[in-house]
């Protein structure tokens, strides 16, 4: 059945003479799990191996410095990019294409220049030219950047060749040369950033000149025969002089002829582009771009996009790609592809589109590496392997959000006995809210699948049961979870306990009805998103936020879409403003600028925060069984840390 439903997806097929044994390619994702200076370490090897394991037929490694003076962070230490840069890597990289290959996939890596170098200890950007576009990377140093000479892009197009050679000696399969996003390639191709007046500047002949000749130079290092491809910008959205598709039509033969033997087709936007929807919420967005470079080729194209499997046989299907890159569902998990091979769809995990594996990276100073909301074993493959236990243990969990289900999924596959407590109606728990605002749909198949895996894992759930110290008395337990999350922090204004006063979670919740005027105390995300749902009904929606900044609990992706929606909307959000009092059909504020102003409001909505709910953990605490305090009980935190402190829960127990 499966075999037929997604048979483009698992045809073998070829880029250059190298055997693919199907079509998914996992796209290199930065990860900052190398060493500091760029060597692999045994957290790279275990997280490409989950992949190669789970059956994705290519992986391309993330972008790899192809020098040591551009193998450097913005803050001036060596980075955790990993690094091409010495042959003093061969030995750790052959370690990784040998486990790659062990498992059947095949393997390439990505040359990847950032545009930051080393120049005698002082961090310096590099471009083609010394402007600096607004809303791209170029330029983060508020000056310009570097306006390479001619003899120094000779230079780095010897240092992407190098790259490319010690990636074949190391075992590599291919290469692919990032000429995308915002990085030093894509900026010599893009009008935006290249002013030159020279042979590397003006047409597109010459823009691309700095791409020729490192694919030029590529193959001359590893031979007619290894395969080398490029990934590129088919357009840039927002970006006054940008790159276009017409310009696009006019570069894929220069590089085809140049030696690239496959393309990747990608994209960068400027501003909203690439904060706000479609881009990061409508799967396929960049798909119209890969048809269109289909049709100017004969060289396989792989498409991007927040693809899905049911899209992705759908493209190869019509022609309109060859293979389809799978980025964030690998992380989120890296058996999907054996999982749909064998037919197990509904045992897929899904990818909630959340973006905190994109936005904790680009503040990713320590090196942490990139991080996954419902998969905690990311990067923690080795630690976090789950193995069965000597003796079996009856577990009690109480709470079904997603820190109580994760430890009762986790602690049940490994042999325990586990009862799982939720005192509403169906598990969750603030799940069911947070799947409400708009672009947080894609939570709804995440609590699908969690209650699956409760069920398939023989977790006992019980529901409707408000969990005292005589309920788990009664159960027995060796050891007891309190996952029972938090409770909404009322903040002390006059007023408040007026009858039109509700809080977010009952708004979310439907437990609330709200009137046409509302007016929201707290401007954090619980907030804004609870404006931008009820704004979606048609309601007027003043936000009240005592700090300088709205959202400031967000990070810059997720809360630029969440802003652009709000202002899309007409809500008002008042920053650095103080509610006085709560009255009838009014509140009472003091704005920025000191004054004192009414507003109309039929309801007022509270969203200041939540408190721990640690009242059960603190009556059984010290009175027998091994007890834990996880999630919201412990401490108000994001989904993030609620899942991640349940899987360990569950490995502790």
């Amino acid at each position: 059945m499966t075999a037929v439903r997604f048979k483009k997806i698992f045809e073998p097929t070829n880029i250059g003479q190298m055997r693919l044994k199907n079509r998914i390619v996992m796209p290199p994702m930065g990860t900052n799990y190398a060493e500091a200076g760029g060597a692999v370490s045994q957290r790279m090897l275990d997280y490409y191996e989950a992949r190669a394991r789970g059956g994705t037929g290519l992986i391309i490694v993330e972008g790899s410095a192809p020098s040591l003076q551009c193998n450097i962070s913005f803050w001036g230490s060596p980075s955790y990019q990993a690094s091409l840069g010495d042959d003093k890597f061969i030995p750790g990289w052959r370690m990784l294409t040998d486990i790659a290959h062990k498992h059947g996939a095949k393997i390439a890596i990505q040359i990847m220049h950032a545009t930051l170098e080393n120049w005698d200890g002082k961090v310096v950007q590099v471009s083609p030219s010394p402007v600096i576009v607004p809303a791209r990377l170029m330029g983060v140093f508020g000056g310009p950047p570097h306006e390479l000479t001619v003899e120094e892009i000779a230079e780095r197009v010897k240092w992407f060749a190098s790259a490319a050679r010690r990636a074949k000696e190391a075992g590599f399969d291919g290469v692919e040369v990032h000429g995308a996003h915002q990085y030093i390639v894509a900026a010599f191709l893009s009008s935006a950033t290249n002013q030159r007046k020279d042979k590397y500047g003006g047409s597109v002949e010459n823009r691309a000149r700095f791409l020729i000749e490192i694919l030029q130079a590529v193959r001359r290092e590893v031979g007619p025969d290894f395969p080398v491809w490029v990934r590129f910008n088919a357009q840039e959205l927002g970006v006054e002089n940008g790159i276009t598709i017409e310009e696009t039509r006019q570069m894929v033969p220069l590089v085809v002829k140049a030696g690239a033997q496959a393309l990747h087709v990608s994209a960068y936007g400027a501003g909203s582009y690439i904060t706000t929807a479609p881009i990061p919420d409508t799967v396929g967005f960049l798909v119209p771009l890969a048809e269109e470079v289909k049709k100017l080729t004969r060289v396989p194209v792989i498409a991007v996009g927040r693809l899905d499997l049911e899209l992705g046989e759908k493209i190869l299907e019509e022609g309109k790609a060859d293979l389809i890159a799978l980025g964030r569902r690998l992380l989120a998990d890296p058996d999907l592809p054996n999982k749909v091979a064998e037919g197990r769809l509904n045992e897929v995990v899904p990818c909630i589109g959340c973006m905190e594996c994109i936005e904790r990276l680009a503040f990713d100073e320590r090196g942490e590496g990139v991080t996954c909301v419902i998969n905690p074993a990311l990067g923690r493959e080795r630690a976090y392997e789950i193995k069965p236990v000597k003796k079996a243990k009856r577990v009690v969990v109480v709470g079904g959000g997603p820190a109580g289900i994760q430890s009762a999924i986790v602690a049940a596959k490994r042999g325990h006995k586990v009862t799982l407590f939720e005192k509403e109606a169906k598990l969750g728990g603030q799940l069911n809210i947070a799947a409400l605002p708009p672009f947080k749909g894609d939570i709804f198949p995440w609590i699908d699948y969690l209650v699956s895996q409760v069920e398939k894992t023989g977790v006992k759930v019980k529901l409707n049961t408000d969990v005292t110290t005589e309920i788990v008395t009664r159960e027995k337990p060796d050891a007891v979870v309190i996952a029972a999350g938090g409770s909404p922090l009322m903040p002390d204004i006059p007023g408040i306990d007026k009858s039109n006063v509700v809080t977010a979670e009952d708004v979310l919740s439907g437990k609330a009805k709200v009137g046409q005027n509302v007016v929201i105390i707290g401007g954090g995300m619980v907030g804004c998103e609870t404006g931008h749902y009820l704004a979606k009904q048609g309601k007027t929606v003043t936000i009240i936020e005592i700090l300088k900044r709205m959202a400031n609990d967000m990070f810059f992706m997720t809360r630029r879409r969440l802003m652009d929606g709000l202002r899309s909307k007409k809500v008002t959000l008042l920053t650095s403003t103080t509610c006085e009092e709560i009255k009838e059909g009014s509140v009472q504020v003091t704005t920025a600028e000191g004054k004192k102003e009414i507003i109309p409001a039929d309801t007022v909505i509270i969203a200041v925060g939540y408190k721990a709910n640690d009242r059960l953990y603190k009556a059984l605490e010290g009175k027998g069984p091994e007890i834990y305090c996880i999630g919201n009980s412990a401490k108000p935190r994001r989904i993030l840390e609620a899942t991640s402190e349940g899987y360990r829960t569950g490995l502790a127990l």
